[in-house]
């Protein structure tokens, strides 16, 4: 039911301290206020209920039945507020009991130990789930984990969810390093065998319909649901892909055997973010995603851009604070 104006626990806290100090004039120097203020708060409660709450023919103040059994209940609920409000609060400060958080593979297995280890303090208790990317989103909707590092913008504009933006890279060329030939134009590569992400990853579907964009009738020569199956494939000569810093992450060890070259056209982006359920979190979403861009553009990346210069100048990192930053949209 919709509670009538003037009966709030704002207006209740004046009454019980009136009630308490055995006047108006002295619940207003109490609170602040001035007698005038405390007696129409007053009145305006008694109103709202439709009955008196003091009897004022007798000195000083007594309270009626219905101010009696109002005095009675109210204490309980200001108590109960404050209980609550200072277990919101201390939610901020105290570690979670458990914290679940599912990551894309290809940054789980190059940021997860090392926020879990710099982060420890977060929660008593972590998990660190790694998986493709609808997956993720499917458990963090129905309360699985608690957040998600997502590579894909599938979760923009879902009712009830906050997003932190951690980073944009873009997709990049991956040969293997016998291909001597030319990749501009483009389309000099639809003659070779194409190894493609599984379909049922984001990132397979991101690199799906951007070849569609752009027309490319690529011949499927091998699909894999993974970043390392898949460049280590591309590695030993069976085709050419598309993949991204991250995902080039899990097979620093194989550069050697590859060839990383920008897209001459139709370049093409994704966001990396931490997405939670708004409000679940509080401040740890935040801390989580700054965490893990530090770790990614200080720890990881930089050994990465000494074998490929280049593919610094491509990363797009927020400029904002985390918390106020909006998220980066795939570039078309």
């Amino acid at each position: 039911m919709d509670l009538p104006q003037g009966f709030d626990l704002k207006a209740i806290r004046v009454f019980v301290l009136v009630t308490e100090t055995g006047g108006m004039t002295q619940a207003a120097k109490r609170l602040g206020l001035t007698q005038s203020t405390v007696s129409q708060i007053v009145g305006n409660l008694e109103e709202a209920l439709g009955c008196a709450l003091f009897d004022r023919s007798v000195r000083p103040l007594a309270l009626t039945a219905a101010g009696t059994g109002l005095y009675e209940r109210g204490r309980v609920m200001l108590a109960e507020a404050g209980e609550l409000l200072r277990s919101l609060r201390d939610r901020e400060t105290e570690p979670l009991s458990s914290l679940t958080l599912a990551m894309a593979d290809s940054v789980a297995n190059a940021v997860g130990p090392a926020l879990v280890a710099e982060q420890r303090p977060l929660a008593k208790r972590w998990r660190i789930w790694a998986g493709i990317s609808p997956d993720n989103h499917a458990a963090l909707m129905n309360h699985t984990v608690d957040a998600v590092v997502t590579t894909t913008d599938e979760l923009d504009g879902i009712e009830g969810l906050e997003a932190h933006p951690i980073l944009t890279e873009p997709f990049v060329l991956a040969l293997p390093a016998s291909y001597g030939g030319p990749v501009d134009p483009l389309e000099t590569l639809t003659a070779l065998p194409f190894v493609r992400y599984s379909l049922r990853s984001g990132i397979g579907r991101q690199i799906e319909g951007q070849l569609n964009r752009l027309r490319l009738n690529v011949p499927i020569g091998a699909e894999f649901d993974t970043a390392a199956s898949q460049l280590a494939a591309v590695a030993d000569g069976m085709g050419w892909s598309l993949s991204t810093p991250l995902c080039l992450l899990h097979e620093r060890g194989r550069l050697d055997r590859l060839r990383i070259e920008p897209m001459p056209r139709g370049r093409f982006s994704r966001p990396v973010s931490l997405v939670a359920r708004r409000g679940d979190l509080g401040t740890t979403a935040t801390l989580l995603a700054e965490a893990t861009r530090n770790i990614l553009k200080d720890r990881c990346l930089p050994d990465l851009f000494a074998a490929l210069p280049w593919l610094s100048e491509e990363i797009v990192w927020p400029e904002e604070p985390l918390a106020n930053a909006a998220r980066t949209k795939t570039a078309q």
